[in-house]
């Protein structure tokens, strides 16, 4: 926390004016504090486009170095890695180098520790843009429905050298889980959203796949409440939006407020852009924001709370 400049502050100007003077450094401090929290924090403009190259590079390099550890690459991570790329709205250019750098990452070659050396170098010390790296991957190693001892061992060495703790990925991984079956039940809050009925094309354990079998008893299907404003809360899927927040179901209303807080601010895309988030990304970071508000929202109108 940068607070020195108002301890000092308050400090001379009470030495030297008392009271007065010490109110007087406290504003002139808080000036300071706030001028060297944007100087550690933010990334000079010159240096935007290195992290976004950089970051762009890693992001599906690396992808496709974790689709191969097990020795191929499946249709299923080829579709997860394509369909990343369709939600960020590349153009074919931008789409053409991505899946260059899919295909780079897949070589025998490859040196990670360089890319995520070039990671780590231009993102400094920005936690939250390394954790949305290290979330993106997650999300393309889980497409196929699970996670194979090969891509843990490489999401762990990701982590180590991102200065991620082991705990700290598995807390990712965890909300991951849970992020991507209760992305199942957002789809259909989406649906709902535009043409006020429920799309039973969706409805079933079916349709919220292999994630909630490896983590979850699934509750079988939603049911059917056609012309409500919202697709129905199963037990399964108010189950889900609490892992997306990464608490449990008898967390109090202080610990969901206080983690819901925490993971806007974490994903918040200006927050994010600021560090240096390439602009073709930030949609991935205003769908997780989405998300996180669905699953808070949800979890505070079954415990009843504002």
């Amino acid at each position: 926390m940068t607070f020195f400049g108002r301890l000092i502050g308050v400090f001379l100007g009470y030495l030297v004016l008392g009271p007065l003077g010490a109110l007087l450094g406290f504003i002139v401090g808080s000036l300071f504090d706030r001028g060297l929290k944007l100087h550690l924090y933010q990334i000079p403009r010159e240096h935007t486009a290195a992290v976004q190259q950089a970051f762009f590079m890693a992001t599906f390099s690396v992808m496709g170095h974790l689709a191969k550890a097990d020795g191929r690459v499946s249709q299923q991570e080829i579709r997860a890695a394509e369909n990343i790329m369709s939600r960020l709205e590349l153009n074919e250019g931008m789409r053409l180098e991505a899946m260059r750098l899919f295909n780079e990452g897949k070589q025998d070659d490859f040196d990670i520790d360089r890319v995520l050396g070039l990671l780590m170098q231009e993102c400094h010390r920005h936690h939250d843009l390394l954790r949305f790296f290290i979330e993106i991957q997650l999300e393309a190693a889980l497409a196929d429905g699970e996670l194979t001892t090969e891509e843990q061992q490489i999401l762990l060495h990701i982590c180590d050298r991102l200065n991620f703790s082991p705990r700290e990925f598995q807390q990712l991984w965890a909300r991951q889980w849970a992020s991507q079956a209760f992305h199942h039940w957002y789809q259909q809050y989406e649906h709902y959203q535009q043409y006020g009925q429920y799309d039973e094309s969706r409805s079933g354990a079916g349709a919220r796949n292999q994630y909630q079998q490896h983590h979850y008893q699934a509750s079988g299907a939603y049911g059917q409440r056609a012309y409500s404003r919202r697709p129905p809360t199963s037990e399964s899927s108010l189950h889900d939006a609490y892992g997306v927040l990464g608490v449990s179901s008898s967390a109090s209303q202080t610990e969901i407020k206080k983690a819901y807080r925490k993971l806007m601010n974490q994903h918040h895309p200006d927050k994010l852009a600021s560090r240096g988030l390439p602009e073709t990304m930030i949609k991935l970071a205003k769908e997780k924001t989405q998300q996180i508000r669905a699953a808070y929202d949800m979890i505070r109108e079954a415990r009843g709370f504002k």
